[in-house]
Protein backbone atom coordinates (compact mmCIF):
# COMPACT_ATOMS: atom_id res chain seq x y z
CA UNK A 1 0.00 0.00 0.00
CA UNK A 2 2.93 2.46 0.95
CA UNK A 3 4.47 1.72 -2.44
CA UNK A 4 1.34 2.56 -4.24
CA UNK A 5 1.06 5.58 -2.61
CA UNK A 6 4.63 6.70 -3.18
CA UNK A 7 4.15 5.45 -6.85
CA UNK A 8 0.70 7.77 -7.30
CA UNK A 9 2.71 10.69 -5.36
CA UNK A 10 5.92 10.48 -7.59
CA UNK A 11 4.00 10.68 -10.70
CA UNK A 12 1.61 13.75 -9.71
CA UNK A 13 4.76 15.58 -8.75
CA UNK A 14 6.17 14.58 -12.20
CA UNK A 15 3.02 16.42 -13.74
CA UNK A 16 3.08 19.46 -11.73
CA UNK A 17 7.20 19.72 -12.83
CA UNK A 18 6.20 18.97 -16.54
CA UNK A 19 3.43 21.63 -16.77
CA UNK A 20 5.51 23.89 -14.79
CA UNK A 21 8.64 23.75 -16.80
CA UNK A 22 6.08 23.96 -20.00
CA UNK A 23 5.06 27.48 -18.97
CA UNK A 24 8.85 28.74 -18.40
CA UNK A 25 10.36 30.99 -15.51
CA UNK A 26 7.69 33.08 -14.00
CA UNK A 27 5.10 32.37 -16.63
CA UNK A 28 1.73 31.47 -16.45
CA UNK A 29 -0.63 29.05 -19.38
CA UNK A 30 -2.85 31.09 -21.41
CA UNK A 31 -6.18 31.44 -21.04
CA UNK A 32 -8.73 30.98 -23.06
CA UNK A 33 -11.27 33.25 -24.57
CA UNK A 34 -14.72 32.30 -26.37
CA UNK A 35 -15.63 33.78 -29.74
CA UNK A 36 -18.85 32.85 -31.09
CA UNK A 37 -20.50 32.27 -34.43
CA UNK A 38 -23.81 31.75 -35.07
CA UNK A 39 -24.98 31.45 -38.73
CA UNK A 40 -26.54 27.84 -40.78
CA UNK A 41 -24.25 25.06 -40.33
CA UNK A 42 -26.81 22.74 -42.24
CA UNK A 43 -29.76 23.93 -44.24
CA UNK A 44 -30.21 26.02 -47.65
CA UNK A 45 -27.48 28.29 -46.37
CA UNK A 46 -24.73 26.04 -44.86
CA UNK A 47 -23.40 26.65 -48.63
CA UNK A 48 -22.32 30.02 -46.64
CA UNK A 49 -22.09 29.34 -43.29
CA UNK A 50 -19.93 26.71 -42.59
CA UNK A 51 -17.26 28.65 -45.42
CA UNK A 52 -17.24 31.58 -43.14
CA UNK A 53 -17.00 29.13 -39.68
CA UNK A 54 -13.93 27.81 -41.35
CA UNK A 55 -12.58 31.45 -41.78
CA UNK A 56 -12.57 32.32 -38.20
CA UNK A 57 -11.03 28.95 -37.13
CA UNK A 58 -8.48 30.25 -39.41
CA UNK A 59 -8.26 33.28 -38.36
CA UNK A 60 -8.16 32.40 -34.56
CA UNK A 61 -5.31 29.75 -35.47
CA UNK A 62 -3.12 32.29 -36.98
CA UNK A 63 -3.56 34.68 -33.94
CA UNK A 64 -2.76 31.81 -31.46
CA UNK A 65 0.15 30.35 -32.91
CA UNK A 66 1.38 34.11 -33.18
CA UNK A 67 1.17 33.85 -29.37
CA UNK A 68 -2.58 34.88 -28.97
CA UNK A 69 -3.72 38.05 -27.84
CA UNK A 70 -3.19 40.09 -24.42
CA UNK A 71 -5.22 41.79 -22.71
CA UNK A 72 -5.37 42.57 -18.72
CA UNK A 73 -1.76 41.44 -18.31
CA UNK A 74 -3.18 38.10 -19.48
CA UNK A 75 -2.39 36.16 -22.41
CA UNK A 76 -5.63 34.96 -24.08
CA UNK A 77 -5.79 32.16 -26.99
CA UNK A 78 -8.67 32.48 -29.14
CA UNK A 79 -11.55 29.47 -29.60
CA UNK A 80 -14.61 29.88 -32.09
CA UNK A 81 -17.70 28.56 -30.47
CA UNK A 82 -20.63 27.56 -33.20
CA UNK A 83 -24.75 27.50 -32.67
CA UNK A 84 -26.17 26.30 -35.99
CA UNK A 85 -29.39 28.48 -37.00
CA UNK A 86 -30.30 26.84 -39.83
CA UNK A 87 -31.20 29.78 -41.44
CA UNK A 88 -34.29 30.15 -39.31
CA UNK A 89 -35.41 32.68 -36.64
CA UNK A 90 -36.51 30.17 -33.89
CA UNK A 91 -33.27 27.77 -33.96
CA UNK A 92 -31.29 31.02 -33.97
CA UNK A 93 -33.16 32.41 -30.72
CA UNK A 94 -32.32 28.71 -29.11
CA UNK A 95 -28.69 28.59 -31.02
CA UNK A 96 -27.88 32.03 -29.65
CA UNK A 97 -29.32 31.42 -26.13
CA UNK A 98 -26.67 28.52 -25.87
CA UNK A 99 -23.87 30.63 -26.92
CA UNK A 100 -24.79 33.32 -24.69
CA UNK A 101 -25.52 31.05 -20.94
CA UNK A 102 -23.80 27.76 -21.98
CA UNK A 103 -20.44 29.14 -23.67
CA UNK A 104 -21.07 32.72 -22.14
CA UNK A 105 -19.47 34.32 -25.38
CA UNK A 106 -19.77 38.11 -25.50
CA UNK A 107 -19.26 38.62 -29.10
CA UNK A 108 -20.81 36.98 -32.10
CA UNK A 109 -19.99 37.13 -35.57
CA UNK A 110 -23.88 36.56 -37.23
CA UNK A 111 -26.44 35.42 -37.79
CA UNK A 112 -27.48 35.58 -41.22
CA UNK A 113 -30.04 37.54 -42.37
CA UNK A 114 -32.54 40.26 -40.75
CA UNK A 115 -34.96 37.69 -39.87
CA UNK A 116 -32.84 35.90 -37.76
CA UNK A 117 -31.01 38.81 -36.27
CA UNK A 118 -34.64 40.74 -35.47
CA UNK A 119 -35.34 36.85 -33.80
CA UNK A 120 -31.82 37.16 -31.55
CA UNK A 121 -31.61 40.92 -30.88
CA UNK A 122 -33.65 41.18 -27.98
CA UNK A 123 -31.90 38.57 -25.76
CA UNK A 124 -28.55 39.99 -27.18
CA UNK A 125 -29.33 43.77 -26.44
CA UNK A 126 -30.23 42.71 -22.97
CA UNK A 127 -27.29 40.82 -22.27
CA UNK A 128 -24.99 43.15 -23.26
CA UNK A 129 -23.39 40.71 -26.19
CA UNK A 130 -22.54 42.16 -29.06
CA UNK A 131 -23.82 40.82 -32.37
CA UNK A 132 -22.53 41.73 -36.22
CA UNK A 133 -25.66 40.41 -38.22
CA UNK A 134 -25.70 40.22 -41.80
CA UNK A 135 -28.53 42.45 -41.93
CA UNK A 136 -29.52 46.07 -42.73
CA UNK A 137 -32.95 46.00 -41.14
CA UNK A 138 -31.27 44.83 -37.51
CA UNK A 139 -29.35 48.30 -36.20
CA UNK A 140 -30.91 51.02 -34.96
CA UNK A 141 -29.74 53.72 -32.39
CA UNK A 142 -31.31 51.91 -29.44
CA UNK A 143 -29.16 49.06 -30.29
CA UNK A 144 -26.34 49.51 -29.05
CA UNK A 145 -24.68 46.27 -29.08
CA UNK A 146 -25.85 45.17 -32.68
CA UNK A 147 -23.46 46.05 -35.82
CA UNK A 148 -24.58 45.47 -39.49
CA UNK A 149 -21.62 43.53 -40.90
CA UNK A 150 -22.03 43.23 -44.69
CA UNK A 151 -21.40 45.46 -47.34
CA UNK A 152 -25.07 47.34 -47.97
CA UNK A 153 -27.25 46.70 -50.20
CA UNK A 154 -27.93 50.46 -50.66
CA UNK A 155 -24.15 51.23 -51.18
CA UNK A 156 -23.99 47.79 -53.55
CA UNK A 157 -26.87 48.76 -55.47
CA UNK A 158 -25.61 52.39 -55.91
CA UNK A 159 -22.37 51.22 -57.09
CA UNK A 160 -23.72 48.43 -58.93
CA UNK A 161 -26.36 50.23 -61.56
CA UNK A 162 -23.80 52.74 -61.82
CA UNK A 163 -21.90 50.51 -63.24
CA UNK A 164 -24.39 48.75 -65.23
CA UNK A 165 -25.53 52.18 -66.49
CA UNK A 166 -21.76 53.08 -67.81
CA UNK A 167 -20.98 49.71 -69.13
CA UNK A 168 -24.41 48.00 -70.22
CA UNK A 169 -26.31 50.71 -71.69
CA UNK A 170 -28.88 48.73 -73.49
CA UNK A 171 -30.73 47.78 -70.18
CA UNK A 172 -33.51 50.81 -69.45
CA UNK A 173 -36.45 48.07 -68.08
CA UNK A 174 -35.59 46.13 -64.84
CA UNK A 175 -37.65 43.66 -62.64
CA UNK A 176 -37.16 43.59 -59.32
CA UNK A 177 -37.33 39.75 -57.49
CA UNK A 178 -36.35 38.97 -54.05
CA UNK A 179 -37.36 36.88 -50.98
CA UNK A 180 -40.26 38.30 -48.78
CA UNK A 181 -38.31 38.87 -46.12
CA UNK A 182 -36.66 41.84 -43.97
CA UNK A 183 -33.75 41.65 -45.74
CA UNK A 184 -35.24 41.08 -49.13
CA UNK A 185 -37.49 44.09 -48.72
CA UNK A 186 -34.45 46.27 -47.80
CA UNK A 187 -32.67 44.95 -50.63
CA UNK A 188 -35.08 44.91 -53.45
CA UNK A 189 -35.77 49.02 -52.34
CA UNK A 190 -32.17 49.57 -52.29
CA UNK A 191 -31.70 48.21 -55.97
CA UNK A 192 -35.32 50.25 -56.72
CA UNK A 193 -33.61 53.43 -56.05
CA UNK A 194 -30.20 52.28 -57.75
CA UNK A 195 -32.17 51.59 -60.61
CA UNK A 196 -34.29 54.80 -60.81
CA UNK A 197 -31.10 56.86 -59.84
CA UNK A 198 -29.80 56.00 -63.27
CA UNK A 199 -32.31 56.88 -65.36
CA UNK A 200 -33.66 53.00 -65.61
CA UNK A 201 -37.82 51.72 -65.44
CA UNK A 202 -38.53 49.75 -62.56
CA UNK A 203 -41.67 47.54 -64.83
CA UNK A 204 -41.89 44.71 -62.00
CA UNK A 205 -41.79 44.06 -58.40
CA UNK A 206 -42.31 40.58 -57.34
CA UNK A 207 -41.76 38.85 -53.89
CA UNK A 208 -41.70 35.43 -53.35
CA UNK A 209 -42.08 33.49 -50.55
CA UNK A 210 -39.21 31.33 -48.80
CA UNK A 211 -39.38 27.59 -49.97
CA UNK A 212 -40.79 28.15 -53.30
CA UNK A 213 -39.69 25.45 -56.09
CA UNK A 214 -42.27 26.50 -58.55
CA UNK A 215 -41.45 30.24 -59.49
CA UNK A 216 -43.71 30.16 -62.70
CA UNK A 217 -46.11 32.13 -61.94
CA UNK A 218 -44.39 34.75 -60.38
CA UNK A 219 -42.28 34.65 -63.32
CA UNK A 220 -44.89 35.30 -65.32
CA UNK A 221 -46.05 38.26 -63.79
CA UNK A 222 -42.33 39.50 -64.09
CA UNK A 223 -42.01 38.61 -67.76
CA UNK A 224 -44.78 40.35 -68.55
CA UNK A 225 -42.97 44.03 -68.36
CA UNK A 226 -40.40 42.47 -70.81
CA UNK A 227 -37.64 43.51 -68.99
CA UNK A 228 -33.57 43.93 -69.88
CA UNK A 229 -32.57 43.09 -66.92
CA UNK A 230 -33.57 40.83 -63.42
CA UNK A 231 -32.36 42.03 -60.81
CA UNK A 232 -32.57 39.25 -58.07
CA UNK A 233 -31.61 41.37 -55.03
CA UNK A 234 -31.10 39.14 -52.16
CA UNK A 235 -32.21 35.76 -53.40
CA UNK A 236 -29.55 33.29 -52.55
CA UNK A 237 -28.06 30.36 -54.07
CA UNK A 238 -30.53 27.88 -54.19
CA UNK A 239 -33.55 29.92 -55.11
CA UNK A 240 -31.39 32.18 -57.24
CA UNK A 241 -30.78 29.36 -59.32
CA UNK A 242 -34.51 28.06 -59.24
CA UNK A 243 -35.16 31.79 -60.72
CA UNK A 244 -32.29 31.79 -63.47
CA UNK A 245 -33.29 28.31 -64.77
CA UNK A 246 -37.12 28.44 -65.08
CA UNK A 247 -36.71 32.13 -66.46
CA UNK A 248 -34.75 30.83 -69.53
CA UNK A 249 -37.08 28.39 -70.27
CA UNK A 250 -40.26 30.26 -70.18
CA UNK A 251 -37.85 32.09 -73.02
CA UNK A 252 -36.22 34.88 -70.77
CA UNK A 253 -33.11 36.32 -73.00
CA UNK A 254 -31.91 39.10 -70.77
CA UNK A 255 -29.41 40.08 -68.04
CA UNK A 256 -29.39 38.93 -64.62
CA UNK A 257 -28.01 40.57 -62.19
CA UNK A 258 -27.30 40.24 -57.97
CA UNK A 259 -26.01 41.77 -55.19
CA UNK A 260 -25.65 38.07 -53.10
CA UNK A 261 -22.52 36.37 -55.13
CA UNK A 262 -22.87 32.34 -54.72
CA UNK A 263 -20.82 29.88 -55.43
CA UNK A 264 -20.22 28.75 -58.59
CA UNK A 265 -21.15 25.32 -58.07
CA UNK A 266 -24.56 26.13 -56.42
CA UNK A 267 -25.11 27.58 -59.87
CA UNK A 268 -24.06 25.42 -62.47
CA UNK A 269 -25.56 22.38 -60.46
CA UNK A 270 -29.30 24.22 -59.96
CA UNK A 271 -29.28 27.01 -62.70
CA UNK A 272 -27.10 24.71 -65.51
CA UNK A 273 -23.77 26.48 -66.79
CA UNK A 274 -25.96 27.78 -70.01
CA UNK A 275 -28.92 29.08 -68.26
CA UNK A 276 -26.31 31.05 -65.67
CA UNK A 277 -24.03 32.28 -68.62
CA UNK A 278 -23.68 35.79 -67.97
CA UNK A 279 -24.73 36.45 -64.99
CA UNK A 280 -23.58 40.14 -63.41
CA UNK A 281 -22.99 39.99 -59.61
CA UNK A 282 -21.71 42.60 -57.09
CA UNK A 283 -19.80 40.06 -55.30
CA UNK A 284 -15.90 40.27 -53.73
CA UNK A 285 -12.56 38.97 -55.23
CA UNK A 286 -11.99 35.86 -57.14
CA UNK A 287 -9.83 34.57 -55.07
CA UNK A 288 -8.35 31.59 -57.31
CA UNK A 289 -7.01 34.08 -59.78
CA UNK A 290 -6.66 36.92 -57.68
CA UNK A 291 -3.49 38.96 -56.25
CA UNK A 292 -0.64 36.71 -55.19
CA UNK A 293 -2.22 37.05 -51.40
CA UNK A 294 -5.88 36.06 -52.66
CA UNK A 295 -4.44 33.00 -54.31
CA UNK A 296 -2.21 32.29 -51.16
CA UNK A 297 -5.48 32.46 -48.80
CA UNK A 298 -7.36 30.26 -51.47
CA UNK A 299 -5.13 27.75 -51.32
CA UNK A 300 -4.71 27.58 -47.51
CA UNK A 301 -8.19 27.46 -47.34
CA UNK A 302 -8.40 24.45 -49.35
CA UNK A 303 -5.37 22.62 -47.54
CA UNK A 304 -7.22 22.95 -44.70
CA UNK A 305 -11.04 22.22 -45.52
CA UNK A 306 -10.85 21.28 -48.87
CA UNK A 307 -12.12 22.87 -52.08
CA UNK A 308 -15.81 21.65 -52.09
CA UNK A 309 -16.50 24.06 -48.82
CA UNK A 310 -14.87 26.75 -50.32
CA UNK A 311 -16.87 29.89 -50.89
CA UNK A 312 -15.92 33.82 -51.06
CA UNK A 313 -17.70 34.92 -47.61
CA UNK A 314 -14.82 32.84 -45.82
CA UNK A 315 -13.44 35.79 -45.48
CA UNK A 316 -15.95 37.85 -43.99
CA UNK A 317 -15.42 35.63 -40.80
CA UNK A 318 -11.46 35.73 -41.53
CA UNK A 319 -11.30 39.29 -41.38
CA UNK A 320 -13.56 39.89 -38.50
CA UNK A 321 -11.67 37.42 -35.91
CA UNK A 322 -8.62 39.27 -37.33
CA UNK A 323 -10.06 42.77 -36.42
CA UNK A 324 -11.88 42.65 -33.32
CA UNK A 325 -9.03 40.92 -31.64
CA UNK A 326 -6.47 43.89 -32.03
CA UNK A 327 -9.54 45.65 -30.73
CA UNK A 328 -9.61 43.75 -27.44
CA UNK A 329 -5.28 44.64 -26.95
CA UNK A 330 -6.35 48.53 -27.79
CA UNK A 331 -9.11 49.04 -25.19
CA UNK A 332 -7.14 46.48 -22.90
CA UNK A 333 -10.63 44.87 -22.18
CA UNK A 334 -13.34 42.66 -23.09
CA UNK A 335 -15.83 45.29 -22.11
CA UNK A 336 -18.43 45.63 -24.69
CA UNK A 337 -19.29 49.20 -23.83
CA UNK A 338 -15.71 50.11 -24.17
CA UNK A 339 -14.88 47.54 -27.02
CA UNK A 340 -17.99 48.83 -29.11
CA UNK A 341 -16.92 52.54 -29.14
CA UNK A 342 -13.69 51.46 -30.17
CA UNK A 343 -15.26 49.36 -33.08
CA UNK A 344 -17.57 52.43 -34.17
CA UNK A 345 -14.36 54.43 -34.88
CA UNK A 346 -12.13 51.90 -36.01
CA UNK A 347 -10.61 51.44 -39.96
CA UNK A 348 -9.12 48.27 -40.73
CA UNK A 349 -6.93 47.44 -43.89
CA UNK A 350 -7.77 44.24 -44.88
CA UNK A 351 -4.61 42.50 -46.75
CA UNK A 352 -6.06 39.82 -48.32
CA UNK A 353 -8.84 42.23 -50.23
CA UNK A 354 -6.46 45.07 -50.02
CA UNK A 355 -9.76 46.71 -49.44
CA UNK A 356 -10.06 49.33 -46.71
CA UNK A 357 -13.20 48.14 -43.79
CA UNK A 358 -14.95 50.14 -41.14
CA UNK A 359 -17.92 50.60 -39.54
CA UNK A 360 -18.97 54.34 -40.85
CA UNK A 361 -22.20 56.02 -40.76
CA UNK A 362 -24.66 54.49 -43.11
CA UNK A 363 -28.43 54.56 -43.53
CA UNK A 364 -28.76 54.20 -39.99
CA UNK A 365 -27.49 57.53 -38.82
CA UNK A 366 -25.68 55.40 -36.66
CA UNK A 367 -21.68 54.25 -36.94
CA UNK A 368 -22.39 50.54 -36.73
CA UNK A 369 -22.28 49.95 -40.10
CA UNK A 370 -19.86 47.74 -42.33
CA UNK A 371 -18.46 49.79 -45.14
CA UNK A 372 -16.04 49.37 -48.06
CA UNK A 373 -14.11 51.62 -50.23
CA UNK A 374 -14.82 49.19 -53.62
CA UNK A 375 -16.83 46.38 -54.75
CA UNK A 376 -16.54 44.10 -57.27
CA UNK A 377 -17.93 43.16 -60.25
CA UNK A 378 -17.88 39.79 -61.73
CA UNK A 379 -19.50 37.90 -64.32
CA UNK A 380 -20.52 34.39 -64.51
CA UNK A 381 -18.20 32.72 -67.80
CA UNK A 382 -17.72 28.96 -68.84
CA UNK A 383 -19.32 27.48 -65.12
CA UNK A 384 -16.97 30.58 -62.91
CA UNK A 385 -16.83 33.37 -61.88
CA UNK A 386 -14.85 35.89 -63.56
CA UNK A 387 -13.52 39.32 -62.16
CA UNK A 388 -14.48 42.50 -64.46
CA UNK A 389 -14.09 46.08 -62.11
CA UNK A 390 -13.39 47.23 -59.22
CA UNK A 391 -15.59 50.15 -58.57
CA UNK A 392 -14.13 52.91 -55.76
CA UNK A 393 -16.40 54.36 -53.49
CA UNK A 394 -15.51 57.73 -51.98
CA UNK A 395 -16.01 57.81 -47.82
Amino acid sequence: MKRWLASLVFVLMAVVLFFTASCGPGEEAAKTYKLGYLGPLTGPAAYAGIPIKNGMEMAAEEINEAGGIVVGGETYMLQIVAGDDKYLAEEAVTAVQKLIYGEKVQYIWGPIGSACALAVRPITEENRVVIFAVSEAAPGLEYPYTFSYLSSTTARAEVGYQWLKENRPEIERVALVSDHTPTGEAALEASRAGAEAQGMEVVAVEYYELGTADFTPFLTKVLAGDPDLIDTCATVGGPLSLVIKQAREMGYEGLFYTSYQPGAEVLVVGAGMENAEGVIACGGPIYQTGTPEQRAFYQKYVDKYGEETWYEAVSLGYGWVHWIGPIFEEVDSFDPDLVVEALANSERKDEITGASVRFGEGPYGIRREYQLDREWINVFRNGEWEHIAIVEREW
